[in-house]
């Protein structure tokens, strides 16, 4: 039932309708990640805010690959917005969240419900966690961290990747509903 509901929605908007709200999605989750770091020295406090935008900004437009589109854009805004790192490295983590959101594991998910929504924002901060620390294995900087802080950093991404998720589904469930009729052509 929620897939039909879905795509008689998206059918609605024109695509190019669709794709201009997933790049406005990407850059306001840009904005948050970039502007909402208040540097409190708590790994992960920052991920409430994009991954809010991410889950509010695939309740609202559910064409598939919109979230993909929007996590692999914030790549690019990250360059004027000045989120550091170079615009392949931000593509690749923020472009696997979008595209975990997208995935089929977390379509079944009901995001309308905010059980849903928690879990997709743990799911999707979890998965950017594991890229991070994939990359510093990698880089050899692993071996300077202690096991305590990596699992206290893990709890605080699950904490806070739940929290961004519960944050988009209330602002998606209480506040502004972007109507399909304001993205269509106005022929005066």
């Amino acid at each position: 039932m929620q897939t039909v509901e879905r795509s008689s929605r998206t059918e609605r908007r024109s695509a190019a309708a669709d794709v201009s709200v997933a790049l406005a999605v990407g850059l306001v989750a840009t904005l948050a990640k970039r502007h909402l770091d208040f540097h409190l020295g708590i790994p992960g406090h920052a991920g409430v805010g994009w991954i809010a935008v991410l889950v509010f900004g695939r309740l609202i437009n559910g064409r598939p690959g919109m979230a993909t589109l929007a996590g692999l854009s914030m790549g690019l805004w990250g360059i004027p917005v000045g989120l550091g790192h170079s615009i392949a490295y931000n593509s690749l983590l923020y472009g696997m969240a979008g595209g975990l959101l997208d995935s089929g594991a977390l379509l079944r998910l009901p995001l309308r419900r905010a059980w849903g929504a928690a879990l997709a924002g743990l799911a999707v901060h979890l998965a950017k966690y594991g890229f991070i620390f994939a990359n510093a294995a990698l880089s050899g900087f692993l071996k300077r961290v202690e096991v305590f802080g990596f699992f206290r950093a893990l709890a605080n991404h699950l904490v806070f990747g739940a929290l961004g998720g519960l944050l988009g589904w209330a602002a998606w469930r209480f506040g502004w509903k972007l109507p399909p009729s304001r993205l269509r052509n106005v022929r005066s």
